[in-house]
């Protein structure tokens, strides 16, 4: 068994100031997973990445958006001052070339998956993706990695069936606009988990959100309460990812990692442990080696806290690898009776109500 482990320290260079979405994160897990002496295991691969082309850029985004992040990063090296897309969103005289390398470790670490070089990928890269749509950036997120990685592997992977899993305390707008309508070269099915929008930003990804034409019944949200903790995200699991994966049959997941839910972080309002986002992956792992022979590549979004998202990141690579006996645990937490009412008796049965129109299962 061998995980890559995608990095390089051009994700260090979309330097942005003082920002939540520091570069800090990356140092902080590389420095762990070194102290852990993970990459002096020969069942952990270090993955150096290239640089997408833009063709492969254009796969999701307008060129009106990829000239837009050029340029404003021509502009950030020769004012000599960082630079804003949005509010949220800021560029520094890297971020161009940082971003073309964080989408191309996602594909160099699909490349490795199905040469048979490693088995499955943890992608260590910045900036974030998944709030980015065709024509804007938002978010903190630059080019949208995840959405990209999906349609190489529709375009030049000869995969048809792909699962794009995002547990990003934020909703996955970016992800979910692109592939609202689905894709004209395979079948994408999108299942978000994140704090409700009404609490939380983008706002978005309530259960009626569903896709249309090609994508119906394929964008599959589920926003839940503040306070919720991980037993509310393996509800979800096994009331709605599981029975929909057993009949659609995946042939790749995709995972949008954000480590923005735990209980700590200074954005959001959920109640996950760091060992949370682990076990959610061991649940996902068991329908990848059922239909899709173990294929499995997360990518890097949110989370804050950049103590807690290096041991959380860890854990993740530790499941990956089969290694589940190393995770490292916290006290375990536990939604209250509200939560988990509002869950069972009110969310689980309108989305299910939402998806017996598009899958047997329900």
């Amino acid at each position: 068994m061998k995980t890559g482990i995608v990095y390089d320290p051009i994700y260090l260079e979309h330097r942005i100031g003082t920002h939540v979405e520091s570069h800090e994160r990356l140092v902080t897990i590389m420095n762990f997973l070194k102290e852990k002496k993970l990459f002096d295991d020969p069942n952990f691969k270090l993955i150096q990445p290239r640089k997408a082309s833009l063709d492969q850029i254009k796969y999701v985004h307008e060129e009106s958006l990829i000239n837009e992040v050029k340029e404003v990063s021509e502009l950030a090296k020769v004012t000599g001052h960082i630079q804003q897309l949005d509010m949220d969103t800021a560029v520094s005289a890297k971020t161009f070339e940082a971003s073309l390398y964080s989408v191309g470790g996602n594909l160099t670490g699909i490349d490795e998956i199905l040469e048979g070089k490693v088995n499955n990928v943890f992608a260590t890269v910045r900036p974030p993706g998944h709030h980015s749509n065709s024509y804007k950036c938002a978010g903190f997120c630059i080019f949208n990695n995840i959405a990209i990685t999906t349609e190489y592997l529709f375009r030049e992977k000869n995969i048809k069936r792909v699962v794009i899993i995002d547990w990003d305390c934020h909703h996955g707008n970016g992800t979910q606009d692109i592939f609202f309508n689905g894709s004209e070269n395979g079948e994408v099915i999108l299942f978000n988990s994140h704090q409700d929008g009404r609490t939380l930003y983008p706002g978005s990804g309530f259960i009626n959100d569903l896709g249309h034409s090609k994508g119906e019944g394929k964008i599959i949200n589920f926003p839940m309460p503040p306070r919720a903790a991980e037993d509310i995200v393996m509800i979800y699991f096994e009331e709605v990812i599981k029975p929909i994966c057993d009949e659609f049959r995946p042939e790749f997941i995709l995972i949008s990692a954000g480590f923005d839910t735990h209980w700590t972080d200074r954005l959001t309002n959920m109640g996950w442990t760091y060992q949370g986002p682990a076990n959610y992956l061991q649940k996902i792992t068991t329908i990848a080696n059922k239909y899709a022979n173990g294929k499995i590549l997360i990518t890097l979004e949110g989370g804050y806290e950049v103590d807690k998202q290096a041991i959380a990141v860890y854990n993740c690579i530790q499941v990956l690898n089969q290694k589940s006996e190393y995770m490292i645990e916290e006290k375990a937490r536990f939604s209250d009776k509200e939560v988990l009412n509002y869950i069972n008796n009110n969310l689980i049965p309108k989305l299910k109500d939402n998806l017996k129109y598009f899958w047997d299962c329900f």
